[in-house]
């Protein structure tokens, strides 16, 4: 029990020990919790040992009470009996200790669980790891390869495992071979247990859709790239299909006169006991074998007439001469029609009926074989008289549906019933567009091309305050495009990423713009708006977009350009050799082709500035302020240009 425990309370609790049935030797072991726990209010401490009843001012200890043994001292127990185990500054504490060395850090000695120790504070070695530290505090980092020896890495696909080491501080897969992007190649690079799953470097389009050729798609099969789906090219053959993809059809075979496709593809002119050829690509008979006479005039059953030849034909009712006619050979008179339908009748003689034509069924005749008019809508000449269908004029005409872009073309033809003339047009297409586009097409399907086209005008400012509008592209035809200049003359475009008009006169480009509702522009409005829209002092060197005062042979096309030189681009394929003006860019005003301006002086001969440069000029000869350059009216070269510009608001 605590020091200052009243006897009486102590004589009350050895009764309710004892009441309670507990062991007076053991009390301070068995009955602890009933005489000194719950509400009695005595504030004790735990028994050491097994002792007796702790006596005022000691400890009980495994025979009985705390015997003293001198001062604390750090070995577990309570030396001197004032209750507490290693309390109090003991001998051996709060000396320094420990190491400074890699992550260890020294401290004190301090006293835990019953022994002296450093601690503290202190950081004591650990066991070595792979992490760029000196953990065991030897003055090595990392030494005996700590946490390596394992293998790591896979076997699987072109993957090879390895053994982890640890190398710079962190454990590393020596000798592994790891993933891989997947190539078609027949392997598994990213060891995912699949073969060029993905089809990995496949999905290109490849090969041609023109003609009879199909594109397909590139795709990796057997470990290589291979065109797969696609139809190439054939040669040649006479089939009316483009089977050599070259965009034209049975090229080479000559259908008027070639007797193995002759008028068609295919046709082969041949015909039994007969010498044949290709005329006017119609089959016809030349000539027959020996002993064989074509005398039907009919071509499919060749010289179909075997006879003996015995001379000259009389009109006897016999076959003199072996054409299978008899009284053939006398002076025949021109009493048959040979046109049209009719065309290679002649008359034969009947004997006592007298001359006759034997015209074949296709001709109109009435009962007695005389030619009547024809009534049919068939495409054949019936009466004879030279004309297809007199009796419908048109046949055969061109004819066509809609107008400009809508326009699809046909033409007149006999209709199923044989009674009146079609068109084989096909229905106008999709309905037209409301806007006229300035590219030499009937857009709006109204019958005329470019009228009214709206063209991509900027808004230029000069120094004074007054406004014009200039082309924000270089001058096209209407019909050019990304591969050629075209041919349209009528007006001029501001196209975007189209080859300019180039290699035009001084009255050309003028007339050119006019015909845009524009003119020329003026050497002052050109150089203003190559200068950008800054004060003179602020003025551009050249039309760049950004740094416009330092020379970027990369941002506009002169001749110093690489890869390639010397060569007229698409108007706007340098996208940074521009100026901006009123929110939009103007393209192309330093390099690429030469611009006619307006004319300096118009007599004895008109003498131009050409401005901006081209191509093939230096950077001084592509500025904005080089005028140097004139040329008089019927000057043009392949690097000259020009653009329009305008006084009034589009």
């Amino acid at each position: 029990m605590s020091r200052g425990v009243p006897l009486v309370l102590g004589a009350l609790l050895l009764a309710s020990a004892l009441a309670a049935g507990c062991d007076v030797r053991n009390f301070c072991l068995e009955c602890h919790d009933i005489v000194l726990g719950g509400d009695g209010g005595v504030d004790a401490p735990a028994p050491e040992g097994d002792g007796g009843v702790v006596p005022d001012g000691g400890e009980p200890g495994p025979d009985g009470p705390c015997e003293p043994t001198g001062a604390e001292v750090c070995d577990g127990k309570d030396n001197d009996c004032n209750g507490h185990v290693d309390d109090g500054v003991l001998p051996g504490t709060g000396a320094a200790c420990g190491s400074s060395v890699g992550a260890c850090r020294p401290g004190t000695t301090v006293c835990s669980g019953g022994a002296i120790v450093c601690g503290n504070g202190a950081v004591n070695p650990q066991p070595e790891l792979c992490n760029g530290i000196d953990d065991d505090c030897d003055g090595q980092t990392d030494e005996g390869d700590p946490e390596g020896g394992q293998v790591c890495g896979t076997d699987l696909g072109d993957c090879r495992s390895g053994v982890s080491h640890c190398v710079g501080g962190h454990l590393e897969c020596v000798g592994a071979v790891g993933p891989q992007p997947e190539v078609c190649d027949g392997r598994d690079n990213d060891c995912d247990g699949v073969i060029d799953n993905g089809n990995p470097g496949g999905g290109a389009p490849c090969g041609s859709a023109g003609g009879e050729c199909r594109a397909g798609a590139i795709t990796c099969v057997g470990g290589r790239l291979v065109c797969v789906g696609a139809v190439g090219p054939q040669p040649e053959v006479c089939d009316g299909k483009d089977n050599n993809c070259d965009g034209h059809t049975d090229e080479g075979f000559d259908l008027t006169s070639d007797p193995r496709n002759c008028g068609a593809c295919g046709v082969v002119c041949a015909a039994p006991n007969a010498y044949t050829a290709c005329q006017a690509s119609q089959c016809v008979i030349v000539g027959c074998h020996p002993g064989f006479w074509n005398n039907n005039d009919i071509y499919a059953d060749g010289c179909e007439y075997e006879c003996e030849y015995r001379g000259e034909e009389l009109c006897n009712g016999a076959d003199d001469d072996c054409n299978g006619e008899t009284d053939e050979g006398l002076v025949v008179p021109a009493v048959c029609e040979t046109r049209g339908e009719c065309a290679g009748t002649t008359a034969v003689c009947g004997g006592a009926a007298g001359w006759r034509c034997p015209y074949p069924s296709t001709v109109a005749v009435d009962a007695n074989g005389d030619i009547v008019p024809e009534t049919n809508c068939d495409g054949l000449d019936n009466d004879c008289n030279g004309v297809t269908d007199d009796a419908f004029p048109g046949w055969g005409a061109a004819c066509h549906n809609g107008q400009g872009v809508c326009r699809t073309d046909g033409v007149m033809v006999c209709n199923g019933a044989q009674t009146a003339l079609v068109c084989t047009a096909p229905p106008a297409l999709t309905p037209p567009t409301t806007t006229e586009l300035c590219n030499g097409k009937d857009d709006n399907c109204d019958g005329q091309v470019d009228e009214n086209a709206a063209d991509n005008w900027v808004k230029i400012t000069m120094l004074n305050g007054t406004n014009f509008w200039m082309y924000q592209y270089e001058a096209s035809r209407p019909d050019a495009t990304a591969g050629g200049a075209g041919t349209m003359t009528h007006r001029a475009c501001s196209n975007p990423g189209v080859v300019p008009w180039t290699n035009v006169t001084y009255g050309q480009a003028s007339a050119a713009c006019t015909a845009a509702g524009g003119r020329l522009c003026r050497e002052d409005e050109w150089q203003r708006a190559c200068e950008s829209n800054v004060s003179a002092a602020n003025a551009c060197t050249w039309s760049f977009d950004a740094a416009c005062k330092t020379w970027s042979a990369a941002t506009c096309n002169g001749n110093d350009r690489s890869p390639p030189q010397d060569q007229l681009l698409g108007t706007a394929a340098m996208t940074h050799c521009a100026v901006t003006w009123d929110g939009k860019k103007v393209y192309d005003l330093s390099g690429n082709a030469k611009e006619w301006t307006q004319a300096r002086q118009t007599t004895p001969t008109v003498v131009s500035a050409l401005r901006g440069g081209s191509y093939d000029d230096t950077p001084v000869g592509i500025s904005c302020q080089w005028n140097f350059v004139v040329a008089d009216d019927a000057f043009k070269f392949p690097n000259v240009g020009f653009r329009c510009c305008r006084s009034t608001a589009p």
